[in-house]
Protein backbone atom coordinates (compact mmCIF):
# COMPACT_ATOMS: atom_id res chain seq x y z
CA UNK A 1 0.00 0.00 0.00
CA UNK A 2 0.96 3.63 -0.50
CA UNK A 3 0.87 5.39 2.87
CA UNK A 4 1.40 9.04 3.81
CA UNK A 5 2.28 10.04 7.38
CA UNK A 6 2.30 13.64 8.59
CA UNK A 7 4.62 14.83 11.35
CA UNK A 8 6.93 11.86 10.92
CA UNK A 9 10.26 13.37 11.97
CA UNK A 10 10.36 11.64 15.37
CA UNK A 11 8.46 9.67 18.02
CA UNK A 12 5.58 7.36 17.20
CA UNK A 13 5.25 8.42 13.55
CA UNK A 14 8.95 7.93 12.82
CA UNK A 15 9.00 4.34 14.10
CA UNK A 16 5.67 3.72 12.36
CA UNK A 17 7.00 4.91 9.00
CA UNK A 18 10.15 2.81 9.23
CA UNK A 19 8.21 -0.27 10.34
CA UNK A 20 5.57 0.03 7.61
CA UNK A 21 8.27 0.45 4.95
CA UNK A 22 10.13 -2.59 6.28
CA UNK A 23 6.88 -4.56 5.85
CA UNK A 24 6.85 -3.77 2.14
CA UNK A 25 4.67 -0.66 2.01
CA UNK A 26 5.57 2.47 0.04
CA UNK A 27 5.71 5.26 2.62
CA UNK A 28 5.68 9.03 2.34
CA UNK A 29 7.12 10.48 5.56
CA UNK A 30 6.54 14.22 5.88
CA UNK A 31 7.98 16.85 8.20
CA UNK A 32 7.02 20.31 9.36
CA UNK A 33 10.21 22.07 8.22
CA UNK A 34 12.96 21.70 5.64
CA UNK A 35 15.51 21.27 8.45
CA UNK A 36 13.56 18.31 9.84
CA UNK A 37 13.25 16.92 6.30
CA UNK A 38 17.02 16.97 5.80
CA UNK A 39 17.68 15.30 9.16
CA UNK A 40 15.11 12.60 8.45
CA UNK A 41 16.59 11.89 5.03
CA UNK A 42 19.98 11.33 6.68
CA UNK A 43 18.45 8.95 9.24
CA UNK A 44 16.74 6.70 6.68
CA UNK A 45 19.28 6.96 3.83
CA UNK A 46 21.08 3.72 4.66
CA UNK A 47 17.99 1.62 5.44
CA UNK A 48 17.20 0.69 1.84
CA UNK A 49 13.48 1.15 2.29
CA UNK A 50 10.76 2.48 -0.04
CA UNK A 51 10.42 5.88 1.62
CA UNK A 52 9.99 9.35 0.14
CA UNK A 53 10.48 12.29 2.49
CA UNK A 54 9.27 15.83 1.92
CA UNK A 55 8.22 18.93 3.84
CA UNK A 56 4.50 19.19 4.52
CA UNK A 57 3.50 22.03 6.82
CA UNK A 58 -0.10 21.05 7.45
CA UNK A 59 -1.08 24.70 8.00
CA UNK A 60 0.34 25.76 4.62
CA UNK A 61 -2.30 25.51 1.88
CA UNK A 62 0.33 25.39 -0.87
CA UNK A 63 2.13 22.50 0.84
CA UNK A 64 -1.14 20.62 1.27
CA UNK A 65 -2.04 20.84 -2.42
CA UNK A 66 0.46 18.05 -3.10
CA UNK A 67 -2.07 15.64 -1.60
CA UNK A 68 -4.38 16.35 -4.53
CA UNK A 69 -1.72 14.90 -6.84
CA UNK A 70 -0.60 11.86 -4.85
CA UNK A 71 -2.23 8.46 -5.20
CA UNK A 72 -2.34 7.15 -1.63
CA UNK A 73 -4.22 4.28 -0.03
CA UNK A 74 -3.79 5.35 3.58
CA UNK A 75 -3.46 8.79 5.20
CA UNK A 76 -2.09 8.81 8.73
CA UNK A 77 -2.76 12.20 10.33
CA UNK A 78 -0.15 12.54 13.05
CA UNK A 79 1.09 16.16 12.94
CA UNK A 80 0.27 17.82 16.24
CA UNK A 81 1.53 20.37 18.76
CA UNK A 82 1.03 20.72 22.51
CA UNK A 83 0.29 23.91 24.43
CA UNK A 84 0.44 24.04 28.22
CA UNK A 85 -1.17 26.56 30.57
CA UNK A 86 -4.42 27.37 32.31
CA UNK A 87 -7.47 28.09 30.21
CA UNK A 88 -7.62 31.41 32.12
CA UNK A 89 -4.05 32.35 31.17
CA UNK A 90 -3.36 31.16 27.63
CA UNK A 91 -3.25 33.95 25.05
CA UNK A 92 -5.93 33.40 22.43
CA UNK A 93 -3.39 33.41 19.60
CA UNK A 94 -1.74 30.33 21.14
CA UNK A 95 -5.09 28.57 21.58
CA UNK A 96 -6.06 29.38 17.99
CA UNK A 97 -2.74 28.09 16.66
CA UNK A 98 -3.13 24.92 18.73
CA UNK A 99 -6.48 24.31 17.03
CA UNK A 100 -5.11 25.41 13.65
CA UNK A 101 -2.45 22.68 13.69
CA UNK A 102 -4.21 19.91 15.59
CA UNK A 103 -7.77 20.30 14.34
CA UNK A 104 -8.34 22.60 11.36
CA UNK A 105 -5.29 21.44 9.39
CA UNK A 106 -6.21 17.81 10.00
CA UNK A 107 -9.81 18.57 9.04
CA UNK A 108 -8.58 19.97 5.71
CA UNK A 109 -6.32 16.99 4.97
CA UNK A 110 -9.11 14.55 5.78
CA UNK A 111 -11.46 16.41 3.41
CA UNK A 112 -8.88 16.52 0.61
CA UNK A 113 -7.93 12.87 0.76
CA UNK A 114 -11.46 11.57 1.39
CA UNK A 115 -12.86 13.52 -1.57
CA UNK A 116 -10.04 12.28 -3.81
CA UNK A 117 -10.79 8.69 -2.78
CA UNK A 118 -14.50 9.21 -3.46
CA UNK A 119 -13.85 10.67 -6.92
CA UNK A 120 -11.69 7.73 -7.94
CA UNK A 121 -13.94 5.22 -6.13
CA UNK A 122 -10.83 4.07 -4.32
CA UNK A 123 -10.89 1.86 -1.24
CA UNK A 124 -8.84 3.66 1.36
CA UNK A 125 -8.21 4.41 4.99
CA UNK A 126 -8.01 7.67 6.92
CA UNK A 127 -6.22 7.14 10.22
CA UNK A 128 -6.56 9.98 12.69
CA UNK A 129 -4.21 10.32 15.63
CA UNK A 130 -6.17 11.66 18.57
CA UNK A 131 -5.34 10.99 22.24
CA UNK A 132 -6.77 9.56 25.41
CA UNK A 133 -6.25 13.11 26.71
CA UNK A 134 -9.29 13.98 24.61
CA UNK A 135 -11.34 11.62 26.76
CA UNK A 136 -9.78 12.34 30.16
CA UNK A 137 -9.08 16.10 30.34
CA UNK A 138 -5.88 17.08 32.17
CA UNK A 139 -5.80 20.35 34.17
CA UNK A 140 -3.47 22.98 32.66
CA UNK A 141 -3.38 21.04 29.38
CA UNK A 142 -6.94 22.02 28.52
CA UNK A 143 -6.19 23.55 25.13
CA UNK A 144 -4.41 20.43 23.88
CA UNK A 145 -7.05 18.10 25.35
CA UNK A 146 -9.80 20.15 23.69
CA UNK A 147 -8.19 19.80 20.27
CA UNK A 148 -8.03 16.04 20.67
CA UNK A 149 -11.64 15.82 21.83
CA UNK A 150 -12.68 17.80 18.75
CA UNK A 151 -10.65 15.48 16.50
CA UNK A 152 -12.32 12.37 17.90
CA UNK A 153 -15.78 13.91 17.46
CA UNK A 154 -15.01 14.91 13.88
CA UNK A 155 -13.78 11.42 13.02
CA UNK A 156 -16.87 9.76 14.48
CA UNK A 157 -19.19 12.13 12.61
CA UNK A 158 -17.40 11.57 9.30
CA UNK A 159 -17.48 7.79 9.74
CA UNK A 160 -21.25 7.91 10.16
CA UNK A 161 -21.67 10.21 7.16
CA UNK A 162 -19.64 7.93 4.90
CA UNK A 163 -21.61 4.93 6.09
CA UNK A 164 -24.80 6.51 4.71
CA UNK A 165 -23.37 6.52 1.18
CA UNK A 166 -21.63 3.15 1.64
CA UNK A 167 -18.23 4.69 0.86
CA UNK A 168 -15.28 2.32 0.84
CA UNK A 169 -13.27 4.51 3.19
CA UNK A 170 -12.43 3.43 6.73
CA UNK A 171 -12.17 6.25 9.28
CA UNK A 172 -10.03 4.96 12.13
CA UNK A 173 -9.23 6.72 15.39
CA UNK A 174 -5.96 6.08 17.20
CA UNK A 175 -6.01 7.25 20.81
CA UNK A 176 -2.58 6.79 22.40
CA UNK A 177 -2.01 7.18 26.09
CA UNK A 178 1.12 8.76 27.54
CA UNK A 179 4.44 7.76 25.97
CA UNK A 180 7.88 9.07 26.85
CA UNK A 181 8.68 10.91 23.61
CA UNK A 182 9.36 14.35 25.11
CA UNK A 183 6.04 15.72 23.85
CA UNK A 184 4.33 15.71 27.26
CA UNK A 185 7.32 17.27 29.01
CA UNK A 186 7.32 20.12 26.50
CA UNK A 187 3.68 20.87 27.36
CA UNK A 188 4.41 20.75 31.10
CA UNK A 189 7.33 23.15 30.65
CA UNK A 190 5.03 25.34 28.58
CA UNK A 191 2.84 25.84 31.66
CA UNK A 192 5.72 27.77 33.23
CA UNK A 193 6.11 29.91 30.13
CA UNK A 194 2.42 30.75 30.00
CA UNK A 195 1.86 31.33 33.73
CA UNK A 196 3.12 34.88 34.12
CA UNK A 197 2.85 37.49 36.85
CA UNK A 198 -0.76 38.48 37.31
CA UNK A 199 -2.01 34.92 36.89
CA UNK A 200 -3.98 33.56 39.84
CA UNK A 201 -1.84 30.42 39.46
CA UNK A 202 1.52 32.24 39.41
CA UNK A 203 2.52 31.46 43.01
CA UNK A 204 1.70 27.79 42.47
CA UNK A 205 3.11 27.26 39.00
CA UNK A 206 6.14 25.26 40.14
CA UNK A 207 3.93 23.07 42.30
CA UNK A 208 1.66 22.49 39.29
CA UNK A 209 4.69 21.74 37.10
CA UNK A 210 6.12 19.25 39.59
CA UNK A 211 2.81 17.43 40.14
CA UNK A 212 2.24 16.96 36.42
CA UNK A 213 5.87 15.91 35.90
CA UNK A 214 5.52 13.29 38.63
CA UNK A 215 2.25 12.06 37.12
CA UNK A 216 3.68 11.63 33.63
CA UNK A 217 6.91 10.10 34.94
CA UNK A 218 4.73 7.53 36.67
CA UNK A 219 2.40 6.66 33.80
CA UNK A 220 4.44 7.25 30.64
CA UNK A 221 5.38 4.16 28.66
CA UNK A 222 9.03 4.32 27.62
CA UNK A 223 8.69 2.45 24.34
CA UNK A 224 6.12 3.36 21.68
CA UNK A 225 5.94 -0.15 20.18
CA UNK A 226 2.51 -0.95 21.64
CA UNK A 227 0.74 1.91 19.85
CA UNK A 228 2.76 1.41 16.65
CA UNK A 229 1.60 -2.21 16.57
CA UNK A 230 -2.04 -1.07 16.87
CA UNK A 231 -1.65 1.38 13.98
CA UNK A 232 -0.08 -1.32 11.80
CA UNK A 233 -3.10 -3.54 12.48
CA UNK A 234 -5.37 -0.65 11.50
CA UNK A 235 -3.42 -0.17 8.26
CA UNK A 236 -3.21 -3.80 7.20
CA UNK A 237 -6.44 -5.36 8.46
CA UNK A 238 -9.28 -5.69 5.93
CA UNK A 239 -11.90 -4.79 8.50
CA UNK A 240 -10.20 -2.63 11.14
CA UNK A 241 -11.84 -1.50 14.36
CA UNK A 242 -13.16 2.04 14.68
CA UNK A 243 -10.84 2.93 17.57
CA UNK A 244 -7.48 1.61 18.77
CA UNK A 245 -5.93 2.50 22.14
CA UNK A 246 -2.67 1.66 23.90
CA UNK A 247 -0.81 1.10 26.20
CA UNK A 248 -2.93 -1.55 27.89
CA UNK A 249 -3.13 -0.21 31.47
CA UNK A 250 -4.00 3.30 30.31
CA UNK A 251 -6.55 1.83 27.90
CA UNK A 252 -8.20 -0.05 30.79
CA UNK A 253 -8.26 3.09 32.94
CA UNK A 254 -9.86 5.06 30.08
CA UNK A 255 -12.59 2.42 29.72
CA UNK A 256 -13.31 2.58 33.46
CA UNK A 257 -13.42 6.38 33.26
CA UNK A 258 -15.91 6.28 30.39
CA UNK A 259 -18.18 3.87 32.28
CA UNK A 260 -18.12 5.26 35.81
CA UNK A 261 -16.70 8.78 35.91
CA UNK A 262 -17.46 10.83 32.83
Amino acid sequence: MKILITGASSGIAYLLGITLASRGHFVYMTTHTDKEKDKLKEKVATLGLKIIIFKLDVTDIEDCKILDKLDIDVLINNASIGVGGSILDLPMDKVRYNFEVNYFAMYDLVKRVSNNMLKTKKRGKIIIMSSQAGIIPIPFLGSYCSTKSAISTMATSLRRELKLIKAKIDIILIEPGAYKTGFNQFMIDDIDRNTTKGSIFYNNKYKIHNKLSQLFNLIEKKKVNSIVEKIIIAVEKDKPKKVYRAPLLQKIFTKIYLIFIK
